[in-house]
This record gives structure tokens, sequence and C-alpha cells, in this order.
């Protein structure tokens, strides 16, 4: 029970208290002054009637004497009026049965109202004829008593009312600070940290305030130095200092993360480098050459923003970077190695670059079957091969030779059309499971492919163009439906992970609509239901991710967000999400497994995530010493081929 409620029930209390005693003294006080009331009138009455029929007694005068009495009788104060006469020791009698109207029988069942009796003696001169015998009537004192409570009753219940209203509002605005405190509370247990701006007036109310203010302020800090240290760490090991791109230590882990990925499609990897870069050094300073590997960094980062979220853009050694594009045909790479050639060509033109000669660009499309060394081996075939070609050069090879591989973009579009219409999308599920002796199922996440002639086609071949040709929130509605469909068809004891794509969120319809969806979906239905969405997509969009995050846990629908680490982010967006899990991108899964260097980059982000109440799941586990050293580490769970493949659903 709310504080609130426990003093507005005090508050009547009190008032129902107050209430009892003064209408309790106040019928006392009545009841006491309507007895002696009647009781005064009744001996007035018998005294007087004694003395106006003593002639007519001694004359024995009876006719005038019962006269006398009805006229006493009639005034309607007495339930019963006799004259006893001594002469013939006969009564003299006027009486009828006692009548109350308009008060109820409870109220008269309930109060004892004693009915006084007045006497009064009949004399002539010294002798004594008789006595009068007057008994009141109790009508007139259950009528009065009864209208002075009602009344009592109504006006206490008036201004008990009136009390209870403007208490209430009074209280209101006194508790506010603690609606506010309240507020503060859940945020701090949320890991959100808001300051309360209006300090209250009142004394010990504002003393708390002050101290949560306080606290607020520390755990702010805390976390603040959490995130710092963990960018920090993440930037020695990852960040090339002058660029800002991610170095060759940062490439190779995103390499040997893309390249462990059983569905892998199409792939464009580009290596570009930079031309006079040495003598521009010698010549004009470190920091001419600074200012053209910085002006160059940001060419390829501007023009992979617009590309792919996805995309690994990192400086290898002085002069040369380093690109790879998931989901990128030979058709696309070309078109982006010329693009980037020509801004290149800018820096001569601002006189950036040491001379007309800026740079070559040597590229490769690549499929699931090519290996890294092979395709590293390849781009940078291609990078000599336009070098020899002449300054301002590039080169763009092409793997692919299966035929499987050689559908055009234009079928593509047809294919995926057809699948969105036909609904006939190929699912797979995988375990997410903890970490321990005896692993327990956290919930399995939902895979796709298609078919099409003959060959299943994983994720990863069509879903870059499904973007391309925004087709991506079409496909989440279709996966999302057969994901319900299923749920409701089986009896599961863990929740499905659906990952959505940043097309399909970026869109408020599809908010809505899948707003709409759940809805409709019965409480045990939801709870089988999760959604994740790449870091990658909430950095382009997080105002987006954030309308979708606050709609899933108004629906009470967990959400989680991948590949977490794998882009240089702030990590402040998690305080506005505040995801329930995060999954760490599999290239930190590896790390783990290696130096102790290496491996505390692990630990610093799960103490930041957990400090967040957020849960950490290690992705990309292969194997067993993968899984020996994750155990090292506060996780939730991990997910990959030595803990569970992805099976048929």
């Amino acid at each position: 029970m709310t504080l609130f409620r426990q003093l507005m029930m005090t508050i009547i209390a009190i008032f129902s208290l107050m209430l009892a005693v003064v209408m309790g003294i106040n019928f006392n006080t009545t009841k006491g002054y309507l007895v002696g009331q009647l009781e005064s009138t009744t001996q007035d009455s018998a005294t007087s009637l004694s003395m106006s029929v003593s002639d007519f007694m001694a004359l024995e005068d009876y006719v005038s004497v019962e006269s006398s009495i009805n006229a006493v009788f009639d005034s309607g104060y007495f339930s019963e009026v006799r004259i006893h006469v001594y002469n013939n020791d006969e009564s003299i009698v006027r009486s009828n049965e006692t009548k109350i109207d308009g008060v109820p029988n409870w109220f008269i069942d309930l109060i004892d109202f004693k009915v006084p009796v007045a006497k009064a003696v009949i004399s002539n001169g010294w002798s004594e004829l008789g006595q009068v015998y007057i008994t009141g009537s109790a009508g007139y004192g259950y009528n009065q008593l009864w209208l002075a409570s009602r009344d009592l009753l109504i006006s206490f219940f008036v201004i008990g009312s009136i009390t209870l209203i403007l208490g209430s509002i009074a209280l209101r605005y006194l508790f506010r600070p603690l609606a506010e405190l309240e507020k503060q509370a859940e945020a701090i247990q949320q890991r959100r940290f808001i300051k309360v701006i209006d300090v209250p007036k009142t004394r010990e109310l504002k003393s708390v305030v002050l101290s949560m203010n306080r606290m607020v302020e520390k755990l702010k800090k805390e976390f603040a130095a959490e995130v710092e240290t963990a960018q920090w760490l993440q930037a020695k090991a990852f960040k090339d200092p002058v660029s800002g791109l991610g170095n060759r230590h940062f490439f190779e882990n995103q390499m040997k993360s893309h390249f462990s990925e059983r569905e892998r499609g199409i792939d464009g990897l580009a290596l570009v480098s930079l031309t006079d870069l040495a003598k521009l050094n010698n010549e004009r300073g470190y920091e001419s050459a600074d200012m053209f590997i910085q002006s160059a960094a940001d060419i390829l980062a501007k023009k992979i923003s617009y590309i792919s979220s996805y995309t690994t853009l990192a400086r290898l050694s002085g002069a040369d970077f380093v690109l790879l594009i998931p989901n990128f045909d030979h058709a696309q790479l070309k078109q982006v190695v010329e693009d980037v050639m020509v801004e290149l060509m800018e820096l001569n033109i601002a006189s950036i670059s040491y001379s007309d000669a800026v740079a070559n660009i040597g590229a490769v499309t690549i499929d699931g079957s090519v290996e890294r060394s092979s395709a590293m081996s390849q781009a940078d075939a291609a990078l000599r091969e336009a070098k020899r070609e002449g300054c301002n050069t590039s080169k763009v090879y092409d793997l692919n030779t299966g035929q499987s591989m050689a559908i055009s973009r234009s079928s593509w579009k047809e294919i995926l059309e057809s699948a969105i219409q036909h609904r006939s999308f190929k699912l797979k599920k995988q375990k997410v499971v903890t970490i321990d002796e005896s692993p327990i199922t956290l919930h399995e996440e939902v895979f796709m492919g298609l078919e099409h002639a003959g060959k299943i086609y994983h994720a990863g071949y069509f879903i870059g163009l499904a973007e391309q040709f925004d087709l991506g929130s079409q496909i989440d509605q279709v996966i999302i439906s057969r994901v319900i469909e299923y749920i409701k068809s089986k009896k599961l004891e863990v929740p499905l992970t659906v990952n959505l794509s940043a097309s399909s969120y970026a869109k408020p319809a599809f908010i809505e609509w899948l707003n709409k969806t759940l809805n409709h979906l019965e409480a045990g239905v939801k709870s089988k239901l999760m959604f994740e969405i790449s870091e990658q997509s909430v950095l382009l969009d997080e105002q987006q991710a954030s309308s979708l995050a606050q709609m899933l846990k108004t629906q009470h629908v967990l959400f989680g967000i991948d590949n977490v680490g794998k882009q240089f982010s702030a990590f402040q967006y998690l305080q506005n999400l505040m995801p329930d899990y995060v999954k760490v991108d599999s290239s930190y899964t590896r790390m783990a497994a290696g130096k102790e260097s290496e491996s505390f980059f692990m630990h610093t982000l799960c103490k930041m995530f957990n400090s967040l109440n957020i849960e950490v799941i290690a992705t990309g586990v292969e194997n067993e010493k993968q899984l020996v050293a994750l155990k090292r580490f506060d996780l939730a769970g991990g997910q990959g081929f030595i803990v569970g493949r992805a099976k048929d659903m």
C-alpha cells in the first residue's frame, strides 16, 4: 500500500473517530435535554391539571374532569393522562398507542428513551380527592433525536468530503517530490541517471532529494568512467591514432570473425594505397603527411557510410587502407572504387597530396568458398596491377566462378519478391546457452534462408540486396508472422529471437505494424518472442532504435543488441535503449581466449554492461579453448557451433 493511501486512510480513521465521539457526546447531551424537558413538561402539566380539576372533583362533576383531561391530552406530548378518584376508587383515563413518524425502526430499536411519569395530588382544602398520573410520549423524543443525529451526520459527511478532497490535493502536492524520488529510484535501478530539479522546501524531503541527487551524480560518474575505460582500451588495441580508423589488429580480428561465418554471401574487398606519402613526410613534415592520411580516411569513411553499416574500414600501414564490404557484388564494387578514386583526386586539387599521383586501388569480389588468405592475396595482386598501370588507377577482380553465384540483380529482386509473396523463406534456430557445467538454454535465435533452383541460399547472399531493393521490412514481416505461427503451434520452453533489419525499424509504419501485431497476441505467445537489432544499425539511427525499444518495453517484450563492439562507439546509447541483453562481437570471443591484455577488454565490457543490469552473451564460440576461457567472465551465456548448431524449424 502506498504512503498516500495510508495517510488518507489515517485521516479517514481519525475523522471517523472524531465523528463517533462528537456524535456520542451530542447524542447524550440532546437525549438528556429532551428527557429533562419532557419530565418538566409532564410534571407541570400534572400539577396544572390537578389544580384545574379540584373544584370539579369536589362537586363530583366528572364530565368536566374528563373535558380537562382531553384538553391536556390533545396537546400531543403525552401517551396517557389518568386521574384516580378516591371517592369511588375509579380512574378516568385517556390514552393511545405511541406513533413515531419519520424515524427508522433500527434507530428506535437502538435507542432506549425512558418515558417520564409525573404525579400530582388533587385536593380541596385539606381533603385529598384523587391523584393525577401523566405519562410522556416517546415519539417527540425519538423524532428530535433522529433529526439532530441526521443533521449532524450530514454536516460531518459534507465537511469530511471537503476535507478529504482538500487533503488529497494537499497531500498530492506535498508528495510530488516523493513521486519524483520514486521515478528517480526506478531510473537508477535501470541504470538511467536523472536528477530531481525541483528541490522541496520540506526539510526531511529536501535532505532525501539532495542525497539522491548526489548518489545519481556519483553513479553517473562511475558509469562514465567505465565507458571511458572501455573506449580507451578499445582505442588502444584497435584504433589508428592518426586516421581515427581501425588498425591492422582490428581488421585482422574482423576478417577472422567474418570468414569464420559459415553463411557468407558475395563480399567486396578493396585495398587503397596512397602515393608518395614518404616524400610528403620527408619534405613537408609529419603534419602534412598526417593531414593527407586524415583527409583520405574521411573520404573513405564518408563513402562507406552510404554503402552499408556492416562495412569494415581500417588503416593497415602508413599508406594502405582496406575495406571489407559484405553482400556486395562485382558491379557495385567497381562503381564504389571508381567513385572513391574520383574523390581522392580532389586531394590533389586541394594541394593536400604531394603530387598529381594520389592513390591506387586494388579490389576483388569473393564468395563463401574463398579463404581469408586467398582473398587478401588476390586484393593485393589487384593493387599491384593497378600500380603497374600507372598513377591514380584501379583494378577490380571478380573471383566468382560458381554458377550458383551468377544470379543477376534483377533476378534476385524477382526471387525475393516471390519469396515474400509465398512466405517461402527457410527458417532455422540456434541455441544460446549458459556457460557452465550444466548449460541451460536461454533462447534460440532464428536464421533465415531461401531455396532457388535446388540450392539453399543463406541470408548473407541476399540480405544486402534486399536492403537495396527496400524489401527488408517486408521480409521481416513475413519472418515475424512465420515465427508467431510456429510459437502458437508448439509448446516452447524458451523464447525465439528474431533479428530486425535497420531498414525495417527505420520506418514508423513498421513499428506501428509490429505494435499492432503484438497487441493481438496472448501473453503466453508474446513471452516466447524476442527481438534483436545490430549495434551498427543503432548507430545509424539511434532515435528510431529508441522508438522501437520503447514500444517493445511497453509490450513487455525482451530485446537485445547484436554485434556490440564491432564499431567504435561511445556506448552512451545503452542508457537510452537499455536492452535486456547484448551479444558481443565474435572477434572479442577469440580475444578472450588469447593474450591476457586482449582478454582484459572482454572483462571491461562485461563489467560495464553488468553495471547497467544488461546481460552479456558471447558469440562465435567455436572451440573448447574459447569455451573454457569465457567461463572466467561474468557472462549470461554463449552462442556458437560448440554450444549448439542451427537446426531446421
